[in-house]
């Protein structure tokens, strides 16, 4: 006879509260999404996210967990953009999140057998441009006027000033031109 190993005990990382307000936004939350457009932030703000004056958001702009975002004035979220906001997503003034972005505040501990959530932050800096379809990892980093080409996938941090591309991304070498 053989014993096979118990399976490792798997706890949710939600409380009750944050389960029902979940779901709530899930549901509720969406509708009024698509019927009143121009008080997404708003809307936002409701479920505890921060959200700055100017904002917009597409209407297919999916997100996780509203009062997990801190977003600065005058951003802008373009269609089937992913805010996955499991940990807190911190973007800054001036920010534009481009078209099937997506931006990634979660993962999982694999070098646990019960593989437990974690929900390492990102913070882009103010000014910064994420192309269309691009990736930033969770624990990332990008500073002011960082631009992450279309397609291009960040797993680490970058300063100020930054132009990316690349999977993983990697800082555009400057061209002669602009070394004379």
């Amino acid at each position: 006879m053989t014993h096979e190993p118990a399976q490792p005990l798997r706890r949710s990382t939600w409380t009750t509260k944050q389960k029902i307000i979940r779901l709530v936004w899930d549901t509720v939350g969406r509708a009024f999404w698509a019927l009143l457009p121009g008080s997404r932030p708003a809307l936002i703000r409701l479920f505890g996210g921060r959200i700055g004056s100017g904002c917009s958001f597409a209407r297919r702009v999916e997100i996780a967990i509203p009062w997990n975002l801190v977003i600065g004035d005058n951003v802008r979220v373009g269609e089937l953009a992913k805010l996955y906001s499991l940990g807190t997503i911190t973007i800054g003034d001036g920010v534009v999140i481009d078209t099937r972005a997506h931006l990634c505040a979660g993962s999982h501990d694999y070098t646990d057998s019960t593989f437990p959530l974690t929900r390492p932050p990102i913070t882009i800096g103010a000014g910064s441009l994420i192309g269309i379809d691009a990736y930033v990892g969770p624990d990332v980093t990008l500073g002011q006027r960082c631009v992450l080409h279309p397609r291009a996938s960040a797993y680490k941090s970058f300063p100020d000033d930054t132009e990316l591309v690349g999977n993983p991304a990697r800082p555009v070498a400057p061209t002669s031109e602009a070394a004379a």
